[in-house]
């Protein structure tokens, strides 16, 4: 047997309870819900005191008893599926689960996301940045400069971008195969005429192609006065949004939702990225006063 939990919103008018109802469905699943409910499998717990809201979705897993008068197995909590779904039930309630469900009118809710938008930074990691030294910030300095001049990417993107992606650590892969110093996933590589991911400069002027191609899909405010030449473009920031959103999730979630698409590890990514390209852009300005002081 299979066995999920899937968790209950009440949608209903009536006032909330303190005690909660419970039920296990043949097929495994348990049901809850603060509406009274008698007959049947349904049995009441809790103990009547105000109770904490129930969670929306719940990712764990319930185990079969050990046997008829042993203890139950411990609950034991499961990685979140990468989809969730969501039906509605003749009583008025609204059932949601991330574990793939059984039965009818099951329909999905939404996806994390696809490719590299399924990745979490830290633990989940095949290969995780192990560099720690503070050398490791400037090593890549002149193919960062150099992919501005090739593409006009601003260099203080492509340092946020990698310090968010690897840390700066080119041997970094990802749960979902993405590798290098911007993580760029096999197919991306490949048609970015990246022929050795791991080598740093191409890897970053690989993702420098990959941006500059992003932006010509989505950048259409046109440049104005000394901005950039007449019939150049520049971004916006909601088409910044939408080039950092689709590095991340692909340019056709970015299409299919008219912008940052509803993948909680790309709208994490999109603003932690925007946020350290403003701290680079702010500490490049700085360095370039400095310099022109010194010059003179």
């Amino acid at each position: 047997m299979r066995w999920r939990l899937a968790v209950f919103l009440l949608l209903l008018a009536a006032p909330s309870h303190a005690t909660v109802w419970q039920r296990a469905r043949p097929d495994g699943t348990l049901e809850f819900t603060n509406v009274p409910r008698s007959g049947g499998a349904w049995k009441m717990i809790g103990d009547g005191r105000p109770a904490r809201p129930l969670p929306m979705v719940a990712s764990a897993p319930v185990a079969p008893a050990l046997g008829p008068m042993g203890p139950a197995a411990p609950v034991h909590v499961a990685r979140p599926s990468s989809t969730f779904w969501t039906r509605s039930n003749p009583d008025g309630t609204v059932e949601f689960t991330n574990l793939p469900p059984v039965g009818a009118r099951w329909k999905v809710l939404f996806r994390t996301g696809p490719g590299k938008a399924a990745s979490e930074r830290g633990d989940s990691d095949l290969v995780p940045p192990r560099d720690l030294s503070q050398a490791r910030f400037a090593r890549f300095d002149d193919h960062i400069r150099d992919q501005q001049a090739f593409y006009g990417v601003p260099q203080a993107l492509i340092r946020a971008i990698i310090k968010t992606e690897s840390d700066f650590d080119p041997h970094v892969v990802s749960s979902v195969g993405a590798m290098g110093l911007m993580q760029l996933m096999p197919d991306t590589a490949r048609g970015m005429g990246v022929t050795d991911v791991w080598d740093p400069r191409q890897n970053i002027m690989g993702g420098a192609r990959y941006l500059q191609l992003l932006a010509q899909r989505f950048c259409k405010t046109p440049a104005v006065g000394a901005e950039g030449p007449s019939g150049t473009l520049l971004c916006s920031l909601e088409e910044k949004v939408k080039v950092l959103a689709g590095y991340h999730a692909g340019p056709g979630a970015v299409e299919k939702y008219g912008g940052l698409p509803p993948y909680e590890t790309t709208r994490s990514y999109v603003m932690t990225v925007l946020g350290r390209f403003e701290n680079y852009r702010k500490r490049d300005a700085v360095l370039s006063g400095s310099a022109m002081v010194a010059a003179r």
